[in-house]
């Protein structure tokens, strides 16, 4: 949540649904060079939104 100029929290996730079901896309520039930790969190999210775990 985001603070308002009033110092209030502001929603912003609002209208999220996490039933909706859209692309989802991973632009990696690197190659080789790519950190290990930035592989990491890709193939996880991959697997994740995919439904091959948990």
């Amino acid at each position: 949540m985001a603070r308002a100029a009033a110092g209030r929290l502001v929603p912003r996730l609002e209208p999220f649904d996490p039933q909706d079901r859209g692309a989802i896309h991973a632009v990696l520039v690197g190659g080789p060079a790519m950190p290990a930790r930035v592989r990491a969190v890709v193939d996880f999210l991959s697997e994740r939104l995919n439904g091959r775990a948990g």
